[in-house]
């Protein structure tokens, strides 16, 4: 008879094996392509990289958070009376702008498979005016579904910095060229992640860019 833990050992190194062959996934594509190649392709379109329409989910709703994080404090633009209303809840940390304390505007809505590409056109113009006046635009998608990483980090043309790997919940966090917004982890200057946890059949997955900002 299995010991619980035998079968939580057993668990943690099928989590290494299936780590391990994710890495080697993401590594032999852009070894095979060859690296000249490999960029090229990513200079040539921005896609969207949203779950929904990954072709790789079941899930046709998503939970989906915005945001703008200011270190130096309010910004003198005001982003929440210019920001959509509809559907989404607003809510402001610092509101009153005082001096030397970061400031915050976070959104929250649901969405189906249809309005995510209008949702990823538009994160894609709020991010470069929030970059433009010293902030930075997070904005991360949640499906209650796994997610096969390798494959959706191939597809998306994803290079790789950094993986974590705890019981049942694997992390990759990397660059895709033709993303804009960036932060640094640590050493590594990266723009996207993904994060995925699967158990008793369930699961549930996180795309976030440019890191994840909120607990999974």
């Amino acid at each position: 008879m299995e010991t619980p833990k035998k079968h939580r050992n057993r668990i943690v190194v099928l989590g290494v094996i299936f780590l391990c062959y994710t890495m080697f996934q993401i590594w032999f594509f852009s070894q095979e392509v060859g690296e000249r190649e490999f960029y090229s392709r990513l200079e040539s379109q921005i896609s969207n990289p949203l779950l929904l329409n990954s072709g790789l989910v079941e899930a046709r709703k998503a939970e989906v958070r915005v945001v703008l994080w200011f270190e130096q404090g309010k910004p003198d633009r005001r982003f929440k009376q210019d920001l959509t209303q509809t559907g989404w809840a607003w809510m402001e940390s610092n509101s009153a702008g005082i001096a030397g304390l970061p400031y915050s505007l976070a959104g929250y809505r649901t969405i189906v498979t249809e309005e995510e590409p209008e949702i990823f056109a538009w994160y894609q113009d709020l991010e470069q005016e929030v970059r433009e006046v010293g902030g930075i635009a997070y904005l991360d998608e949640r499906i209650p579904e796994g997610i096969d990483i390798a494959h959706y980090a191939l597809k998306q043309n994803i290079l790789p910095r950094q993986f974590s790997l705890s019981e049942r919940t694997i992390s990759v966090t990397g660059w895709q060229e033709s993303l804009f917004s960036q932060v640094l982890a640590g050493d590594d200057r990266v723009n996207i992640q993904i994060i995925s946890q699967t158990h008793g059949g369930k699961g549930r997955t996180a795309l976030a860019l440019p890191v994840l900002l909120e607990e999974f």
